[in-house]
């Protein structure tokens, strides 16, 4: 079974695959506009914090989960605690992460839209109303976003059909070089432009007497989300792990990456937001709202939106294929079916239930408030626990060690999984659920 499901070659392509989960399109705007909201430089040291008091201690949770069983996520569970009520810790993130790609899946359709959008140079001499228009044009229009939300789709149903080396590892091998050689040159582009000094400030300059215990909570949310953690993505790329496989260097690398892309982000679009006197808080609409404003009135606008559109494209694609990933596991190991079978079934199935997200803005955020709200904090308070209380001693501690880890090491890991972590999820549920 082990040689069926496939392996990494190498721990280079399984940590550019790992970070190709991790980064998304929420890197590209969510962190900085949340960073610059809560303090700049004072929020970014408190989530740095967090990743390693959190992302870090739940990510090799799953590593180990994974590695030791080498089965899904659901499978996972079901070995380590069969015929238990454990087995709501496999199903929860394997739910989370089918529901994730069925509405991610149409934001990705959008990306693919602007590509065209600045390829053929629409935005050149319109006015911020008329190019603010083109983003609502697109979402009310069920048709279209049917139309792009398939095509994102077969994107990354064609790249997941080929297995662990030769589609998420390759696929990610292409991506993240290039995804981050494009976004050194729009940063160098950036940071010579009017707003530089302020966009950057605006980012890193540390205002502490902004950080507030909501910051704080903010922080420990971005931390447990941009990770991939919960959603059983990393359980199932720890069981395409080698046994001798070194789990806490490549997590450390996996999070420094993630973090860097997002702060590399931040860098590139504030300067340009304030270059123009843009809306530097405008979430979403920052990317397909406000961003394409300021390339119509830069020189070279048309080729920096298509570097852009195209970046964003490949954080977008390769959250995808790991997310569909995660779910087909789960029919090639415990349901015997071939890749071909199960990537295509699933990715099907995941589509069709994505139609309601292109159809309804009301429905596209309910199942978001669902997931980011509930499930994944859940699901990752199960794992916490499962892992520093439940799974067995000697498993957990042979799991860890293997590599030549120190035991200070573990015992600081171990301390983190069973009593940090399950508090700082367990908050971040509590805010979820308005408790406090």
């Amino acid at each position: 079974m082990a040689q069926a499901r496939g392996h990494w070659s190498g721990s280079y392509g399984f940590i550019l695959a790992a970070i190709g989960s991790a980064v998304g399109l929420g890197n590209i705007w969510r962190f900085s506009f949340v960073a610059g909201q809560n303090g700049g430089a004072a929020f970014v040291l408190v989530y740095l914090g967090c990743v390693l008091a959190v992302g870090i201690p739940v990510m090799l949770a799953e590593f180990l989960i994974g590695r030791h069983t080498q089965r899904n996520v659901v499978g996972s569970f079901q070995a380590l605690r069969p015929g238990s009520a454990w087995a709501l810790a496999g199903w929860l993130p394997a739910a989370a992460s089918f529901v994730v790609l069925s509405y991610y899946a149409v934001v990705g359709g959008w990306v693919l839209h602007y590509i065209v959008l600045s390829l053929t140079n629409s935005f050149a001499g319109q006015s911020a109303e008329t190019i603010s228009g083109l983003f609502t044009d697109l979402t009310t229009s069920g048709l279209s976003q049917l139309g792009w939300h398939a095509v994102f789709m077969l994107a990354t149903v064609v790249v997941v059909v080929r297995g662990v080396a030769g589609g998420l590892e390759r696929g990610n091998k292409i991506m993240m070089p290039l995804l981050f050689v494009m976004l050194c040159g729009l940063l160098v582009y950036a940071v010579q432009t009017d707003g530089a000094r302020a966009g950057i400030a605006f980012l890193l300059s540390p205002r502490w007497d902004q950080l507030t215990a909501r910051s704080v909570l903010e922080a420990m949310g971005q931390a447990f989300f941009s990770l991939s953690i919960a959603g059983g993505i990393m359980v199932t790329y720890g069981s395409y792990m080698r046994k001798e496989t070194d789990l806490v260097r490549p997590a450390f690398y996996i999070a420094g990456g993630d973090t860097l892309v997002a702060l590399l982000s931040g860098l590139m679009i504030f300067p340009l937001v304030f270059t123009f006197q843009l809306e530097p808080t405008a979430g979403p609409g920052l990317i397909f709202q406000t961003l394409p404003t300021a390339f119509a009135q830069l020189p070279a606008g048309q080729l920096l939106a298509l570097v852009f559109f195209v970046l964003l494209s490949f954080a977008a694609l390769s959250s995808a294929i790991s997310v569909l990933e995660a779910v087909v596991a789960y029919g090639i190991d415990e349901q015997g079916w071939s890749r071909s079978r199960a990537t295509w079934g699933i990715g099907g199935v995941i589509f069709l239930c994505g139609i309601p997200s292109d159809l309804s803005a009301g429905f596209f955020g309910l199942a978001d408030r669902i997931v980011t709200n509930y499930m994944l904090p859940t699901g990752g308070l199960l794992i916490a626990i499962f892992t520093g209380w439940v799974l067995s001693q000697t498993v957990r501690r042979q799991e860890f060690m293997a590599g030549g880890m120190s035991q200070r090491l573990y015992s600081g890991w171990l301390f983190l999984i069973r009593y940090v972590a399950p508090i700082a999820i367990a908050t971040i549920l509590a805010q979820s659920l308005h408790l406090f």
